[in-house]
């Protein structure tokens, strides 16, 4: 299975940066402000409660670190020598950041223990659950794997329909002869996917947000000609459709037996090779394709059947 070419990113936020986005979870810095720059690498967060009770090899140095009201209970009914040995185990993971919930005051150790490693100690007067499900939330987007690509994002009959292929092959023409038909431009000519969980989410660029190119008549906004009704912000990644030019020796698929898919951060999207020759209707197939795509969610797969019928067919013909 091929991959989609792009620019792939994993993006990381600073210590610095998650204090200024989490302002709703009222943080104090404790202490370790040396440690502001250090990087945020996933969106999972991570409760210390097994890591205090010795269990040290599966704690996640990338990962925002939560002390509530049960770590801190615990560390509180050891004595101030065991918090400190307990304490400078823990803290030489070197973990990114460590956040203590519902306004909870830290023993000495504890604050000691993040100094010394210039670990950022936070505290915030929430609840446990509530920072982590904010923290859990904003991360999954802020921090979520991004590939930018060369192609156009459409909304059609509620699929999101990326088509990909080479320069000049008439990309944008196609999605625009789809906005007349009705359907909604998400991006044209780069598109941005973000992958979370096994979802990819497309959006557009900012600054190109509406409009499209057309070689030979330029910059057109789309919302401006067509209404806000023929454009979206975002749109999930179901079907993408390569374009090309037809080559007398290239392999087609005639049937629709074989479910092609291609991979885009990882993540398995049905996909079709589409030929480019004169007298295709190219609008009119991509929303066939589509429909199709909807009749295979419902477990009707019209190749399938027909190939079954014939077999069956023939199987008969040879008894006779």
């Amino acid at each position: 299975m091929k991959a989609l070419a792009g620019q792939e990113i994993h993006p990381r936020m600073s210590v610095r940066q998650f204090v200024e986005t989490f302002a709703s979870l009222e943080l104090t810095l404790l202490t370790g402000e040396d440690g502001l720059d250090r990087e945020i690498e996933s969106a999972r967060i991570q409760k210390l409660g097994l890591a205090l009770a010795g269990v040290h090899e599966h704690i996640h140095s990338g990962r925002v670190q939560i002390l509530g009201n049960t770590e801190i209970s615990y560390l509180q009914r050891q004595s101030p020598e065991e918090r400190r040995r307990n304490l400078a185990t823990v803290f030489a993971k070197d973990m990114v950041c460590v956040v203590i919930t519902k306004g909870l005051t830290p023993p000495k150790e504890l604050v000691d223990a993040a100094a010394e490693t210039k670990t950022p100690l936070i505290r915030s007067n929430r609840t446990s659950s509530l920072v982590i499900n904010e923290i859990t939330d904003v991360l999954l987007s802020a921090l979520a794997p991004t590939l930018t690509v060369h192609g156009v994002l459409v909304d059609v009959y509620g699929v999101g329909l990326l088509l990909v292929g080479k320069g000049s092959i008439g990309k944008s023409e196609t999605a625009l002869d789809l906005i007349v038909r009705g359907h909604r431009l998400v991006s044209d000519d780069v598109v941005e996917i973000r992958r979370r969980g096994e979802s990819l989410t497309g959006t557009p660029p900012e600054l190109l947000q509406y409009h499209m190119e057309l070689r030979g008549l330029g910059i057109i906004n789309i919302k401006d000609l067509f209404g806000v009704v023929a454009t979206r912000s975002r749109m999930d990644i179901d079907l993408v459709v390569e374009l090309e030019h037809w080559k007398e020796d290239g392999h087609y698929d005639r049937l629709g037996l074989d479910e092609q898919t291609i991979s885009i951060l990882g993540v398995s999207v049905p996909y079709l090779l589409f030929p480019l020759a004169i007298g295709r209707n190219i609008t009119i197939l991509l929303e066939v394709a589509v429909r199709n795509l909807l009749l295979k969610r419902k477990g009707i797969y019209t190749a399938r059947t027909f190939a079954q019928r014939l077999q069956e067919v023939l199987e008969v013909d040879s008894d006779e």
